[in-house]
């Protein structure tokens, strides 16, 4: 079995960006050694777990510097079972990044990626400094100094109303002349608030069907571009999938329960970190539970049973075998605060379609997959 661990190392944090709720202030918003070891010890010790991905979040982790991953990589060096896979990586805004965090990354193969939400006037207006200083030019500096040190960077780029408004033609352009060949797309998302009614209004909503709207467009000129090593996270997924792929991402698994944990500092584990706040996802403390009773939990196994049942309902849209039912905090936001959510479609639909349109059939794409477009 796989795990990945969203472990949100700190909460503090030097920015405040518009659409964010993960930040804190104060002490005890940082993960001590001691929930950090006994996390570690509990992941690599899980006779379930052949591979586990450490996945570094914030707040902004890189706050704490190279002196906290040091004991990280150190203590899953001496914890590790003998054949067990191990990854690390780390969620950043690039702005505190210095060569010697960067040279231990590199010598320690810690993929990183930098969250950079496009031009500069798009960027600096939803990721402003707590002054309200802009952080572009920051960010900017943190890639050139990735690139400097040989690591591989890509780049995670949330859509909010400005960015829509903008559109994907100006978005395009700015993604093929940035030194970055890798990117993933987020629709913003409004604090959980698991009471809501359907349909209520949020802020900072981007719904299914204006993303996919945005996606769409961008694909067709992803596809014009014609340039391999461009890679967009979202169109890899759907096309491996629509190509008869298993599912390269947790969006598109159908089932991630039991396989995905957040860790927050206080040693906190819930399902995913997109469920923060929400009671009916919360699965114990990694202090004094282990992953063997998170994965028999009543709440994971409730949680499970929800899920099921809203896909059985999706069972019948044609693009059921591509999405699995999609994400399932995408199905959570939709319930409650879009008003065109169907219960027979997960809202990834229209995207799929677009896509579909453009691939040629599966027999020729598989055997000359550079060429699998239609013009």
């Amino acid at each position: 079995m796989h795990a990945a661990l969203i472990i949100k190392a700190t909460r503090l944090c030097n920015l405040r960006c518009s659409y964010c709720n993960d930040w804190r202030v104060g002490r005890g918003h940082t993960m001590t050694f001691e929930v950090m070891v006994a996390m570690t010890a509990k992941a690599l010790g899980d006779p379930l777990h052949d591979s586990v991905d450490f996945i570094w979040h914030g707040g902004e982790p890189t706050l704490l510097g190279r002196a906290f991953f040091e004991k990280a990589i150190h203590a899953q060096a001496r914890l590790r079972r003998p054949g067990q896979a191990i990854t690390n990586s780390i969620q950043t805004n690039a702005t505190v990044l210095d060569a010697e965090l960067a040279a231990f990354c590199r010598a320690n193969q810690i993929a990183v990626s930098v969250s950079l939400d496009g031009p500069a006037h798009i960027h600096d207006a939803q990721r402003a400094h707590i002054s309200g200083r802009s952080s572009f030019d920051e960010v900017r500096r943190g890639i050139a100094l990735l690139r400097q040190h040989g690591i591989p960077v890509s780049a995670l780029l949330v859509v909010d109303r400005p960015t829509l408004s903008l559109g994907p033609e100006v978005v395009f352009d700015f993604l093929v002349n940035q030194d970055v060949k890798s990117f993933g797309f987020l629709a913003a998302k409004p604090k959980n608030t698991p009471e809501a009614r359907p349909a209520t209004p949020a802020d900072h909503y981007v719904r299914p069907a204006e993303m996919g709207k945005f996606l769409s467009r961008l694909f067709d000129l992803w596809v014009a571009h014609n340039d391999p090593g461009l890679r967009i996270r979202e169109f890899d997924a759907i096309l491996k999938r629509v190509l008869g792929r298993p599912a390269a991402t947790c969006v598109l698994a159908g089932e991630c329960f039991g396989r995905y944990f957040m860790i927050e500092p206080s040693g906190d584990v819930a399902h995913c970190d997109l469920f923060l706040g929400d009671p009916a996802y919360t699965l114990g403390n990694i202090v004094t539970d282990t992953f063997s009773e998170f994965r028999s939990s009543t709440v994971l196994a409730m949680a499970r049973e929800r899920n099921r049942t809203v896909i059985e309902a999706m069972r019948g849209c044609h693009n059921f075998p591509i999405c699995n039912g999609w994400c399932p905090h995408e199905r959570y936001t939709a319930l409650r605060h879009d008003p065109d959510y169907s219960q027979g479609c997960c809202g990834l639909s229209g995207l799929i379609d677009h896509i579909r349109s453009r691939v040629a059939p599966p027999a020729q794409a598989m055997s000359d997959p550079l060429h699998c477009f239609s013009v």
